[in-house]
């Protein structure tokens, strides 16, 4: 059976466009989930970036094809491009900034140290405090947008600084702080997105570090802080794709390999399966058995 096309919105059930580069938007948990019954199905945009508050109430979150429950108080990151869905504990209560990529670009050009925040899918603990603390201040985001006065511009940048420190800080204390200086942080975050734009042209280490102005040994000892080399960061990028492509597209094996920049299919199985231990066509069913069995007990529930 041809698997349905992944939908791809604006916001949420709105049709897709681009983003003005400086968009940003607050609004409350509530009003595109309870419309659907407190679940938001898997999607993705292609420019937008979100923050989600949830101060009270829980779910599961679903990041591309992974799935987890998690309890408020939390703060849940998803970055442009990841599939994401949610099904919320009925009346579940918090925000949901929204922050498009240019404007996003733009604040972490400046500051560097606060791209760790959007480097992948994660859900994040909060005590009270913490929750309170960022309410407040997506809050203010919110109040901001519905008028047009004196300064507004600097009070949503303003806004939109204050939220993204308070949550950078909250994830550094529930991780250990990276070690390596702000020139090699800064570094990292430049390869990132460096690999997101061209991990499928599988270039040789010398031609990334080229291309970014530094030596292959400053590349390799701004990757070290993560604990992988450039190339295995690169690797990661190529199979979360390959992932996403297996979960939600009708793409053969040797068609999602190719996809990501392994062509032939031999070593892309091979590849795939040294990454997570089964072969990707074994990966793709047993995906599929999970949903139906999913499937299965909802109608039985």
């Amino acid at each position: 059976m041809t698997e349905q096309p992944l939908p791809h919105f604006f916001l949420y059930g709105e049709p897709s466009q681009v983003a003005d580069p400086d968009f940003l938007h607050v609004e409350d948990l509530a009003t595109r989930s309870r419309p659907g019954n407190w679940r938001i199905a898997p999607h993705k945009h292609s420019d937008l970036n979100h923050l989600l508050l949830i101060a009270e109430g829980g779910g599961t979150i679903q990041y591309e094809a992974e799935s987890f429950p998690f309890t408020a108080p939390a703060l849940l990151a998803v970055p442009a491009r990841c599939v994401h869905g949610f099904t919320w504990t009925t009346e579940s209560k918090g925000h949901v900034l929204t922050v498009a990529e240019v404007q996003l670009s733009q604040v972490l050009a400046t500051y560097p140290e606060l791209a760790a925040l959007f480097a992948m899918p994660s859900c994040i603990a909060l005590d009270a405090d913490d929750a309170a603390e960022i309410d407040r201040a997506m809050g203010r985001i919110d109040r901001e947008l519905s008028w047009a006065g004196l300064g507004q511009a600097a009070a949503l940048h303003a806004g939109l600084l204050a939220v993204l420190v308070l949550a950078a800080r909250r994830l550094q204390r529930a991780a250990d702080p990276p070690e390596g200086t702000a020139r090699q942080r800064a570094l990292l975050a430049r390869y990132r997105e460096l690999v997101e734009q061209r991990y499928r042209l599988r270039e040789p280490l010398s031609t990334i570090a080229r291309m970014l102005g530094v030596s292959e040994t400053s590349l390799r000892e701004a990757c070290a802080v993560t604990g992988q080399s450039p190339t295995a960061i690169r690797d990661q990028r190529a199979m979360l794709e390959a992932q996403r492509l297996l979960a939600f597209s009708a793409l053969s094996v040797a068609q999602v390999g190719e996809s990501v920049g392994l062509a032939d299919p031999a070593y892309f199985s091979r590849f795939f399966t040294r990454h997570f231990g089964i072969s990707p066509a074994q990966w793709r069913a047993d995906l599929k058995q999970r949903k139906r069995g999913g499937a299965l007990a909802e109608v039985q529930g």
